[in-house]
């Protein structure tokens, strides 16, 4: 008769954090609450290896006769309830850690998974966030002030309303969580679009001031700026010469206002076309006059070309640029709020590390339709995927999502939830500081 198989959750804890420098020794002192390991604790065994197949002494550890891994076993004690052993933890890598106890009816076991970082990244902790949606001040539905609560209520640590031609309503959100002691961080923005048809569209993040209402003044300057850099197109047709000049004039005072402007869903349609000209996104692309490119937007096709495009330009000029992710959120009833976002690694999520990490490239864009996705260079869509699994959908994206729906309450007036809102607030800076050890 075979023994039951069992996969617990929760069979230990106080453990010693889930993020470590590499080549660092750690000593787990786990207490074991559940029954089967305390009545079966000298069946224990506890098996490592990381992702790399390798073994503490760098030996690979091979298939053994029959398939089955074999695994590096790890000496222990267990005394007064407490599971005591020690693990060296070398290189970046991801490692596993297997725990497991039997007797003659059932098997127990639980795994766990570590990571460890390279001094560059060990600073830093991840945050997600969504910096691309729209309130009733636009096409959204819900008010500037709700937004932000939606945000949070899908897992995020940061957000800014990014209405059409609009800078008040992302002010409004940021007064309106002022009053609460969440955490949440949102920034000023707006979707800033060229004079005409729309056909160019750019974030701005962070800017001190409305690049719309400037563009839109007719005494200011835009349209003289706009003259002077045509003539950095010159081998462009007029209607795209036009459009490329628009777009760098916009994203040019962005950053004098102190913003970070991301060139946002560029192959987007309307009425089955797409908005900008393939020759205008390419000349836009290739010239890179912006900071960061969105990649997401809920939608297959934008993502799919966008994916492509980037590896032809990497291909042909080198091509580099951040790549950010975000939903376009309107609030929708078919457009899910939690799949389209970008991961920073920070160490805050405030809009001056955010900024940082982003022109750094410490920053992951997270797409997709039915599954997220994460675009980026390799070793951080790695370390991303690992903080997916083990971090914001475990520990993270529920004390979020409770904090989120309790905002909403407390911006109907319902003032009773104040004092959990920061409770919630101090349980994710206490996640934050037992999961990632520096």
């Amino acid at each position: 008769m075979e023994k039951e198989q069992r996969n617990l959750s929760g069979a230990f804890g106080n453990l010693p954090g889930q993020v470590f420098p590499v080549n660092t020794k750690v000593r787990f002192q786990l207490t074991v609450p559940d029954e089967f390991f305390l009545e079966n604790s000298a069946s224990i065994r506890i098996r490592y290896i990381r992702d790399d197949w390798r073994m503490t002494d760098g030996s690979v550890a091979f298939l053994a006769p029959g398939l089955k891994h074999f695994w590096q076993e790890v000496s222990h004690t267990v005394r007064d309830g407490i599971l005591e052993f020690e693990l060296e933890l070398n290189g970046e890598f991801e490692h596993w850690i297997g725990i497991s106890a039997e007797n003659e009816h059932c098997r127990c076991s639980e795994d766990f998974s570590f990571y460890t970082l390279e001094p560059d990244l060990m600073p830093y902790y991840a945050f997600k966030g969504n910096i691309h949606s729209h309130s009733t001040g636009s096409d959204g539905l819900f008010s500037p002030a709700a937004v932000p609560a939606y945000m949070r209520r899908a897992g995020f640590d940061f957000t800014a309303v990014t209405d059409h031609h609009r800078f008040a309503p992302s002010l409004e959100a940021v007064r309106a969580m002022k009053p609460f002691d969440s955490g949440l961080e949102c920034y000023p923005g707006e979707e800033v679009e060229n004079l005409g048809a729309g056909m160019v569209h750019i974030l701005s993040l962070g800017a001190s001031a409305s690049i719309s209402d400037w563009k839109n003044d007719p005494e200011g300057d835009f349209a003289a700026q706009v003259e002077v850099r045509k003539k950095d197109f010159p081998s462009l047709p007029e209607h795209e010469r036009t459009y490329a000049a628009q777009f760098e004039t916009l994203t040019s005072k962005i950053r004098e206002q102190g913003g970070l402007s991301v060139f946002c869903h560029p192959y987007w349609k309307q009425n089955a076309r797409f908005a900008a000209t393939n020759l205008l996104v390419d000349a836009i692309l290739r010239r890179g006059h912006f900071d960061a490119l969105e990649i997401g937007n809920y939608n297959v096709p934008r993502t799919a070309l966008m994916n492509a495009k980037w590896q032809e330009l990497i291909r042909e000029c080198n091509f580099r640029k951040p790549l950010i992710g975000s939903s376009d959120w309107h609030g929708r009833p078919y457009q899910k709020d939690n799949i389209d976002y970008t991961v920073i690694f920070a160490k805050s999520p405030r809009f001056e590390e955010f900024a940082d990490a982003v022109r750094n490239e410490r920053c992951v864009a997270v797409g997709g339709y039915s599954e997220e996705f994460p675009f980026g260079s390799f070793r951080l869509v790695k370390y991303t995927l690992f903080l997916m699994e083990h971090f914001f959908r475990k520990h993270h994206d529920p004390l979020c999502r409770e904090q989120g729906e309790l905002l909403l309450k407390a911006l109907e007036g319902d003032t009773s939830v104040l004092p959990r809102i920061a409770e919630l607030k101090r349980k994710l800076a206490a996640l934050y500081a037992t999961f990632f050890r520096p």
